[in-house]
């Protein structure tokens, strides 16, 4: 039977998991592996902007040539994830994370080679897709499989892990560049990717991977393979609370990777702050995501995950706010305080919206969330092209930070107004 409630009460909904492993070992061993393949995955993602400036400078390349392949790779990282969760689910979930990281070592070996077109190829295709099979929609499954009665906990880690590899990398990954050139951080990433492989080989078994996917159906159902990958979006795009997810995570994609990793870095030299501080930005970013996501994952658990979006969305909007004034040419508190306060609050709206799909979607909880995370990167697409469109118009980045504070205000209005059908097991009619 299908109600209307609040959102707050449907989000605090309890799931009907099947029971988690019994042995705390192997659950770590588990946690692990799922940590270190995001992380890997992690890596490539913010890569972007660092190898265009050396691509350009070093090998004279047009930025233009090798755009396509950048854009092309942020679009399949989001629409790939559904597809891979349904991957898994009739393979297992060890042997496409495995794949999947071979993917982005041969990506890396592929990108190695100095030509625009198997730069684009090999960014935009091959890591692309290894990147979008280890999303967090992979770590929403991981939850849902080994760890039901402790999702926004377990969620908060794995999205900890993935904005490590993000951010706190790149400050790492640009002193190499300026020792060992372009092609150093590549090697690093695919080592990375190499050493997940060998952490999968240990901790990470499919035997209740398996049995999960053979509940949810695709073992029984092999022939119709196809339409049940859509089961899961077709029966969600039905129910309120679906579009409201997606609503939100575009906004959150916007505000989010749609600057940080698009505009931020050029904004802040154009203000006069040098490269290195504007990495350090970053990292102080990356590090605080950490504290965020893993405050809100256990949040998640505990209170009502209204509570938690609507918070993470207005403290946003009052740091995008602020920006326009204490990002100078100064390297000081201020743009330290913006640093820590929207590190703590970039991707602390995940772990809640995880919680939200598994709680109400059950099996189909992970592919749903897949679908929305799709959603998540549209919105950064959309942004980082707006951005651009802005600074072409005003000549200053000020507008860019302006929309995304009223953005996220808009957000936390959808939060506290939204009303739902909430669909506690997913049927179709």
């Amino acid at each position: 039977m299908i109600t209307t409630e609040s959102f707050s009460e449907s989000c605090c909904a309890d799931s009907s998991p099947s029971k988690e492993a019994s042995d705390p070992k192997g659950q770590l061993g588990i946690l692990i592996a799922g940590i270190f393949s995001i992380v890997a995955a992690g890596s490539y993602t913010t890569l972007a902007g660092l190898l265009t400036t050396d691509l350009v400078n070093q090998l004279g390349w047009t930025v233009t040539s090798i755009g396509p392949g950048i854009a092309l790779n942020m679009i399949l990282y989001g629409l790939t994830a559904p597809f891979a969760i349904h991957m898994m689910r009739r393979f297992g979930i060890a042997k496409i994370a495995n794949v999947a990281l071979l993917t982005l070592i041969a990506g890396s070996g592929l990108a190695l080679i100095p030509h625009p077109l198997m730069f684009n190829f090999a960014w935009g295709i091959i890591i692309g897709i290894g990147t979008g099979c280890l999303t967090m929609a992979y770590g929403s499954l991981i939850v849902s499989t080994w760890f039901p009665s402790r999702q926004g906990t377990i969620s908060g880690y794995l999205v900890a892990s993935s904005v490590f590899g993000q951010f706190a990398l790149l400050p790492i990954w640009s002193e190499v560049v300026s020792v060992l050139g372009w092609r150093a951080p590549l090697i690093g990433s695919g080592t990375i990717a190499a050493l997940a492989i060998f952490v999968n080989l240990i901790f990470l078994r499919d035997g209740k991977a398996k049995a999960s996917a053979s509940q949810f159906g695709d073992a029984q159902h092999g022939a119709h393979a196809g339409p049940l990958l859509f089961r899961g979006l077709a029966g969600a795009s039905k129910t309120w609370v679906f579009w409201v997810l997606v609503t939100l995570f575009v906004i959150c994609g916007a505000t989010t990777n749609g600057v940080m990793w698009s505009h931020f870095t050029l904004a802040a030299s154009i203000c006069g702050l040098t490269v290195t501080a504007a990495s350090s930005v970053l990292l102080l970013v990356g590090i605080f995501n950490v504290v965020g996501t893993t405050a809100s994952g256990w949040l998640s658990d505990r209170v009502s995950v209204r509570i938690i979006l609507a918070a993470s969305f207005g403290v946003r909007a009052l740091a995008l706010f602020s920006l326009p004034i204490v990002l100078t040419e100064v390297f000081d508190a201020e743009i330290i305080t913006f640093a820590i306060v929207f590190g703590i609050m970039d991707v602390a709206t995940v772990p809640p919206v995880i919680a939200i799909c598994n709680r109400v979607y059950g099996a189909d909880g992970p592919a749903v969330f897949g679908w929305v995370n799709a959603f998540h990167q549209l919105g950064a697409g959309a942004m980082a092209y707006y951005g651009s469109v802005l600074w072409l118009v005003y000549g200053s980045y000020d507008p860019l930070w302006y929309t995304c504070g009223v953005l996220c205000l808009m957000a936390v209005c959808i939060v506290f107004a939204t009303r739902y059908q909430s669909q506690h097991r997913l049927a179709l009619n």
